[in-house]
């Protein structure tokens, strides 16, 4: 089993709301609509955990449990630029849409994900857009905190 680093091996998109119809097998041409962040992200959290929720009973001292909800959490950080600012521009606070992400790396050009591909798909919603601390001699970024609002696919498959 290999190891390998995200850098040169991963894309990341984001599609507008309405953009995706089924999250578990987005198309080759929904994915190619959507925004390439890729060069902007310095780091994401993208993550869902299980709940547990305790079952004691007073026949014993051992506290079992039984599986409770799920949850996720999406964070991003990315840069600013003097240029375009695309990734500034594409996520105010309220943007509704699916960030796209290909982990291993897409079969198409830089990355990007076509037809069989594994990619990830967020259903999001933006809750906060925040400059970093600006310091001497460091690079301008932002950090985008978004609400998962749908149950994400974590696995799906792009379509054809």
């Amino acid at each position: 089993m290999a190891r390998i680093i995200p850098n040169e091996n991963t894309w990341v998109g984001f599609a507008a709301t309405g953009t995706i119809t089924n999250i578990a097998a987005p198309t080759a041409a929904q994915v190619t609509s959507a925004q390439n962040l890729t060069s902007y992200v310095i780091s994401l959290n993208a993550s869902s955990r299980g709940n547990t929720v305790p079952t004691p009973a007073f026949d014993t001292l051992f506290e079992t449990s039984t599986t409770g909800t799920s949850q996720a959490t999406f964070d991003i950080d990315l840069y600013r630029d003097d240029t375009t600012d695309a990734a500034w521009t594409l996520l105010p606070r309220g943007t509704h849409g699916f960030f796209i992400i290909s982990r291993f790396g897409g079969g198409g050009t830089g990355n990007k994900p076509i037809a069989a591909d594994k990619v990830e798909v967020w259903p999001v919603s933006v809750t906060s857009r925040t400059m970093a601390n600006m310091s001497n001699n460091t690079v301008l970024t932002f950090t985008v905190n978004c609400a998962v609002n749908t149950e994400p696919a974590e696995n799906a498959t792009v379509a054809a």
